[in-house]
């Protein structure tokens, strides 16, 4: 029998300014572990040229088209191909798989749309965020648009599931639900191919980085967030060892004797333990620096004692979400799964990792319920965040500075806030009805998306202005 092939796709990230600067790692970790059962895949990534870009931005209400993107083919030969949208490229495939975010939702659909009409007997699968936290969406998909597997959770057996086993014609989309209790078994880091990572342009500190994880999950409770509360898993040290020294290799291969990396995920430095035990990691295989996330509550609670072996191994930036200096807000955050978090500490925990030699990546939040005073509150904050010294310089001899960044709060879908807000427990503040998420964001085109509100305590035009004076106030470089 003739072995199936298969294609994961990276879709546009058409939200971003920038489409280059991540990895989205979910294909890569599947097709590492596909790889490591004997089984090959290509990848495809989408993306919107900057022209292309600026001319869709131009014009109002401009409808999204697959074919004005451009793909960039990495087959498992090693074969690369660049060329405009053909959907001759998925005549090769029995097997397409996308990897989804909510805001790459809408290039999604109009994908399986197309692969439905034109590739009948195509399977398709997605997987992601967006069939996470979406599934009721998903599932309901007219039939045109609809997936043959929506994947929900882990995509590591799911996916040997329905490469592996003969798929028959259905005309309902099955859900493979599965959830490893942890990660220990998941030894394949994810692959980097060389065409792909040379494109990525990052910096830490003056050198260029790529980045990773070390688990998946969240253990903290933030009202606003879907994520919140999820089962923490981390990834074996073995397997960070792996993916760090695959890291290293790619930097080395691009002729860089100078490199980072960033750990993407929310636990990156979270007790001192584990943080001796990252900084060997980073330290072995030659990383000149690395930045990581924490939380303010835990740089006050250990202090140097978490900091230090972050530092003495290269560590220049440490991203928080330090998000309001109101405490009003931040109460209602809920932050620490009911425990109380005072804005004091966001400015001790700043003073703690500046005085170190360590910069502090802030980002922040504007929340409809404000009033003149939280947004002053949180001002004062930032201000005293972007103009508090740090004693350090970086790899590029300038003086290390903080960053800020500031975004409007969307209650998204299944949200803690989300619910409140329906439920008309935040005075003053309505959602508008039948939100369309896929137009929602927090990263990305000035910090801004579309306005899920009705009503909000100030108008939409004040919080905006508090915005842009609050991301003027980012450094020139970091």
């Amino acid at each position: 029998m003739k072995s199936k092939r298969i294609l994961f796709v990276k879709l546009a990230d058409r939200f971003l300014e920038n489409e280059f600067v991540f990895q989205q790692l979910g294909p890569h970790y599947l097709q590492s572990y596909l790889a490591q059962q004997g089984i090959p895949s290509d990848l495809l990534i989408l993306f919107e040229d900057e022209s292309k870009r600026k001319e869709r931005l131009s014009r109002e209400n401009a409808v999204p088209d697959l074919f004005q993107l451009t793909m960039l083919i990495i087959e498992c030969t090693g074969m690369v191909i660049e060329q405009p949208f053909n959907t001759s490229v998925f005549s090769d495939y029995n097997i397409i798989a996308l990897s989804v975010m909510t805001p790459q939702a809408e290039d999604a659909y109009l994908l399986s749309t197309l692969l439905n009409q034109e590739f009948p007997n195509v399977t398709t699968v997605i997987g992601g965020s967006h069939a996470r936290y979406y599934l009721n969406e998903v599932v309901n998909l007219p039939a045109e648009m609809s997936f043959d597997f929506i994947v929900p959770q882990d995509g590591w057996k799911p996916i040997l599931e329905i490469v592996t086993n003969p798929i028959n014609q259905r005309n309902k989309s099955k859900v493979l639900s599965h959830k490893f209790s942890d990660l220990g078994g998941i030894t394949a880091p994810p692959t980097r191919p060389i065409p792909l990572m040379e494109r990525y342009n990052f910096e830490i500190a003056g050198v260029k980085a790529f980045h990773t994880i070390t688990a998946l999950g969240c253990p903290f409770s933030c009202n606003f967030c879907e994520a919140s509360c999820e089962n923490l898993r981390r990834f074996s040290y073995e397997m960070i060892s792996k993916d760090l020294q695959e890291i290293a290799k790619c930097h080395m291969e691009l002729g860089r004797s100078r490199y980072g990396v960033m750990f993407f995920d929310d636990v990156g430095l979270m007790n001192p333990d584990q943080v001796e035990k990252l900084s060997q990691l980073i330290k072995t295989n030659g990383f000149t620096t690395w930045r990581a996330f924490t939380h303010a509550y835990l740089v006050n609670k250990y202090k140097e004692s978490i900091l230090k072996p972050f530092h003495s191994t290269g560590g220049r930036r440490i991203g928080m979400g330090l998000e309001t200096g109101s405490q009003k807000s931040l109460d209602l955050i809920n932050k620490r799964n009911g425990k109380k978090q005072y804005v004091r500490e966001h400015y001790e925990a700043v003073k703690i990792a500046n005085k170190l030699g360590i910069a502090v990546d802030a980002f922040t939040m504007i929340f409809p319920w404000e009033e003149e005073s939280d947004l002053e509150q949180t001002t004062k904050m930032i201000r005293f965040i972007a103009e508090n010294p740090v004693a350090g310089l970086d790899e590029k001899g300038r003086p290390l500075k903080n960053s800020v960044d500031s975004t409007m709060m969307t209650p998204y879908q299944g949200t803690v806030f989300s619910k409140m807000i329906g439920l008309g427990e935040i005075k003053g503040v309505k959602l508008k009805n039948n939100l369309d998420y896929t137009s929602y964001f927090y990263k990305g085109l000035s910090g801004k998306s579309g306005w899920p509100y009705e009503e909000t305590v100030l108008s939409k035009e004040r919080y905006e202005k508090e915005q842009k004076l609050r991301n003027s106030m980012r450094p020139a470089y970091r």
